[in-house]
């Protein structure tokens, strides 16, 4: 009974005359209308307001050094060292290791927006050396405004809460002393940053590609002094300039301590800063680059700045943390990276002896 009532069932569209295979079509171009209805309503409400829109360009930090490259000469220091047998002359040092670069003026001028980065990753006092020292960075950014800075930012994204790390470091006195204004991280201030185009190339010793910086104050800022502390680490032999740079990234920035000697020379190759000035007045020579005890540390007095931070580190793991910078690998991936006969307009080679017997190492005692 069942059977023969389906097979009386009409197919559809016959009461109308209709084909089966005019239905058929009827049935698709309903369904392309439909389509386009709903592509319609997702345009018309879409929550983000970025449909028909051209996708953005990838953010690319420029070159801090760029214009100052334009002028350098051959004979001009690469590296100058400044020491001292107190450790109550840190501003003079300072101040005297920039002199044979024709001082702060040199590199800041009149109006110009500075981003001082430091080391201020752990909630540690400035006695441990896992900080940078706060006397340092007072008196860079007191040079900078003395140069014509409009503005002097201090920022980093510590591994531990940031208001107690920059607390703790005296970090917040050095800017309140100087002037200065710090920036503390939050997700605001982070945006997705082109280190360089596509994916990383593993065999090409990469590591980073596009990655969440913490971009304001390098938006806001028209030159970058880098602050490092100059300290052992447990993973990478040594933090020190390039190393510094670890402080601007954001996401899950611990998964890179898989591969730490391509992300360090990633992170010299994603910033190239105006100047670098390498705090070895509290050196801490074992158990980074947490720190935690006074024993761990040596006080050097000594005080780098440099133009090239790859030679900058060499020299700095040799001397400072007496070390043979040969075994530093991440050294070499930097120099393949944006060293000699990169074509870029920046100064990256390990050997800093090379620099020495050119004459291009300046040593001070102060």
């Amino acid at each position: 009974m069942s059977d023969s009532h389906e097979a009386k069932q009409p197919q559809p569209g016959a009461e109308a005359g209709i084909s089966r295979r005019g239905f058929l079509r009827s049935v698709g171009a309903a369904a392309g209308v439909a389509g386009l209805a709903a592509t319609g309503y997702v345009a018309l409400h879409d929550p983000t307001g970025r449909a028909g829109l051209a996708k953005p360009q990838p953010i690319r930090l420029p070159n801090y050094f760029e214009t100052i490259h334009e002028g350098f000469g051959a004979s001009e220091a690469r590296l100058i060292v400044a020491r001292s047998g107190s450790e109550k002359a840190v501003a003079e040092m300072v101040r005297q290791a920039l002199e044979p670069l024709g001082g702060i003026g040199r590199f800041i001028k009149k109006g110009d927006v500075v981003l001082l980065k430091p080391n201020v990753a752990f909630d540690r006092a400035p006695m441990l050396g896992a900080t940078t020292n706060p006397e340092v960075v007072a008196a860079v950014a007191q040079l900078c405004f003395a140069a014509g800075a409009a503005k002097v930012l201090i920022a980093d994204n510590p591994i531990e809460a940031p208001e107690n790390c920059f607390y703790k470091s005296k970090m917040t006195d050095a800017a309140r002393q100087a002037g200065a204004t710090i920036l503390l991280p939050s997700s605001s201030r982070f945006r997705d940053v082109q280190i360089r185009p596509g994916d990383p190339n593993p065999a090409q010793h990469e590591a980073l590609g596009t990655w969440p910086i913490f971009y304001e104050p390098l938006k806001t800022a028209n030159k970058v002094i880098g602050l490092p502390a100059i300290k052992d680490h447990n993973l990478g032999g040594a933090s020190m300039t390039m190393k510094n740079w670890y402080g601007l990234l954001g996401g899950r920035r611990n998964q890179f301590h898989q591969a730490i000697h391509e992300v360090i020379s990633d992170l010299g190759y994603m910033i190239s800063p105006t100047l670098v000035i390498a705090d070895g007045t509290r050196v801490l020579m074992r158990n980074g680059p947490t720190g935690g005890r006074v024993d761990d540390v040596k006080q050097s007095n000594t005080i780098v700045v440099g133009v090239d931070q790859v030679a900058t580190d060499a020299w700095c793991y040799e001397n400072l943390l007496e070390r043979d910078p040969a075994t530093l690998t991440y050294l070499q991936y930097a120099q393949d990276k944006f060293g000699p006969g990169k074509g870029v307009k920046r100064l990256g080679q390990r050997d800093w002896k090379d620099y020495r017997n050119r004459g291009l190492v300046k040593e001070i005692n102060v």
